[in-house]
């Protein structure tokens, strides 16, 4: 909290390049909006608010996201920094609708993951099967 001083755009730049490594990123890379999402100050010790922040090219945003799932965690002092995109209210309503395939996957530990905008890939074993559905993911546990 308060550490990008008066510039989190580039307070941004600098903490991507510095953990992603310039090579990854554009030489044009550049953080075009950022702000904390505006509420009161946390407490000392307490988490700080979430930051948001706009990508002005889609390949430097997509360089990032892929980037954040290999390399180790990025912490700023104690706060874990976590990088997650930005999707539509609908998106967001299809991908909510995976949540109990979802937790029910997790509980047998197999692998899974979702992909945009909301299909759900499931790893098995050495077979890979995609749902467009939450029934069909649904189905098809049941059967396993």
């Amino acid at each position: 909290e308060k550490q990008e001083g008066a510039t989190p755009e580039l307070y941004l730049e600098n903490l991507l390049r510095d953990h992603l490594g310039t090579a990854q990123l554009s030489q044009m890379f550049l953080v075009e909006r950022a702000h904390r999402i505006p509420s009161r100050q946390p407490p000392p010790g307490a988490p700080p608010r979430t930051m948001i922040a706009k990508i002005l090219n889609y390949r430097d945003r997509d360089a990032i996201l892929r980037l954040m799932r290999t390399k180790e965690d990025l912490h700023v002092g104690d706060a874990k920094i976590m990088i997650y995109p930005d999707y539509t209210m609908e998106v967001q309503r299809q991908r909510a609708k995976y949540a109990e395939v979802r937790k029910r996957l997790r509980d047998k530990g197999i692998l899974y993951s979702t992909i945009f905008p909301a299909k759900l890939r499931v790893v098995d074993g050495n077979n890979t099967r995609f749902f467009v559905t939450p029934q069909e993911a649904m189905d098809w546990l049941e059967r396993r």
